[in-house]
């Protein structure tokens, strides 16, 4: 009898494991009547047609938990006329209720399109803002504050199954696959069918991002943006152990009282239901990661709390010089790069062969590829181990190494004399391209030291 109720246990775990996995996909699959769009728009361009649509992706929560329960967005959906592939590219973008219908597609997409003979879409309104949630006080939220008040529900209501529809992560999931659902339907009704996408997104819609490979088995390949999280209790406890303090940036997870609640089982549970590291099995699609060296959301040097742990083709680009929004001394971030990974991916061209790992503060190369160039880039921070653009400024200095004979390299991060000093190499394949591939290293700190301990909450929330 013993045996029967150890075997019977498994089975209810081995279920209830199998399900805490699939909500997020559960909820993205889940039919909704309130789905509908409307072509509002059709421009001709010179080689080029777009489709100016306004989409109604979903009812999310109710009326009695939220003022305006229809998520609606507008899709720029860009036809070139010589369509060579049947793999588009859906980018998830922000906005808000106030704005207009687009005029156009943005010029990048388009110039993307055409380049890439390849369908280009984009998403707005991913959240769908701003929300007024019933009972807050707060009034309208939008970004961050719309999905920490979400958070805080979820956990506070005990991280039950039921109650996983306050993470708005799964809304914002949705939405970008019915965008999906209309470019299929209207690239095919114009005789040029999509049958697998790219998704891109910076941001939470880089969380989005890579939430649809999760959710939708249509997405071959991911280029999440700004979103350098991954493994997020170990990230942020580094976070903590380089700052001493939040940064400002995650103020409206702060004020809602979210970090109090990591390490307990109800914070766990809600990563299970949506953190892309706990899905990496999964994930092991082609993926081009796109980061920021002075981001004021995330530490510089995240990417070894989750980079070894991907699988399948992985590629990273820090850009220096940079904070959250991807400016840096040369203006905003161009996309020659995601250009030139799409590309490959849609047409199934092989990407050049480099590996690099670190060890004692040294950068170690390995580049199968004749035609490339190198830059060292670092940056010094004289008191504490902050290289946030609000900190240092944007003080990254480059220097292009001599190209080795056998295409390895050995590069130590030097301390310097007092503070921290930051580095990492960045390779530029096929510089004189038009679309050069443009990766790099991770970034390294040295000395790998901390001015702060360990995060220990002074209230922690939830389960121990």
């Amino acid at each position: 009898m013993k045996k029967h109720l150890i075997f019977l246990f498994s089975i209810i775990l081995f279920t209830s494991c199998q399900k805490q996995n699939t909500l997020l996909k559960d909820y993205v699959q889940k039919n909704d009547p309130a789905f509908q769009y409307e072509i509002e728009k059709v421009v001709q361009g010179d080689s080029w047609k777009e489709y100016i649509v306004k989409m109604t992706s979903q009812a999310w929560l109710t009326t009695n938990e939220v003022e305006q329960v229809a998520w609606w967005h507008y899709l720029t959906i860009v036809i070139p006329d010589n369509v060579k592939e049947t793999e588009a590219l859906m980018f998830i973008g922000s906005g808000d209720q106030s704005n207009e219908l687009p005029e156009s597609a943005n010029p990048g997409f388009v110039q993307v399109a055409v380049a890439t003979k390849s369908i280009v879409a984009s998403i707005s309104n991913i959240p769908f803002q701003s929300l007024i949630y019933k009972n807050d006080s707060f009034g309208e939220r939008y970004e961050d504050d719309l999905i920490a008040f979400g958070w805080r529900k979820f956990l506070e209501g005990g991280a039950k199954d039921k109650d996983a529809k306050w993470l708005a992560h799964l809304p914002m999931t949705k939405a970008v696959a019915r965008g999906m659902d209309v470019v299929q339907e209207i690239a095919e009704s114009q005789n040029k069918p999509v049958n697998r996408f790219v998704t891109a997104g910076a941001s939470k819609r880089g969380w989005t991002t890579w939430a649809t490979a999760i959710a939708d088995d249509r997405v071959m390949a991911i280029i999440p943006i700004v979103i350098d999280l991954l493994n997020v209790v170990p990230s942020f406890n580094h976070h903590w152990k380089c700052y001493g303090e939040w940064s400002y940036a995650v103020d409206s997870y702060v004020n809602e009282g979210i970090m109090e609640w990591m390490g307990s089982k109800e914070f766990n549970r809600m990563l299970d239901v949506m953190e892309p590291y706990n899905f990496i099995d999964k994930l092991d699609l082609p993926k081009f990661l796109i980061n920021a060296t002075g981001d004021e959301f995330f530490v510089t040097d995240s990417w070894q709390f989750y980079w070894d742990d991907l699988m399948g083709e992985k590629h990273i680009q820090y850009i220096p010089n940079t904070s959250h929004g991807l400016k840096n001394t040369e203006g905003e971030y161009d996309l020659k790069s995601l250009t030139a990974f799409y590309n490959a991916v849609i047409t199934d061209t092989e990407l050049p062969t480099y590996e690099w790992y670190v060890s004692n503060d040294s950068i170690y190369l390995n580049i199968d590829h004749d035609n490339y160039s190198i830059k060292q880039w670092e940056a010094v921070n004289e008191e504490t181990r902050d290289f946030r653009v609000d900190t240092i400024d944007r003080t990254w200095i480059s220097e292009t190494l001599q190209q080795s004979e056998n295409g390895s390299y050995a590069v130590k991060i030097t301390q310097p004399e007092s503070g921290y000093k930051a580095g990492l190499l960045e390779i530029t394949f096929n510089p004189d391209s038009e679309i050069p591939y443009i990766f790099t290293t991770g970034t390294v700190v040295s000395p790998n030291t901390f001015p702060f301990g360990d995060f220990k909450s002074n209230n922690p929330k939830g389960t121990r």
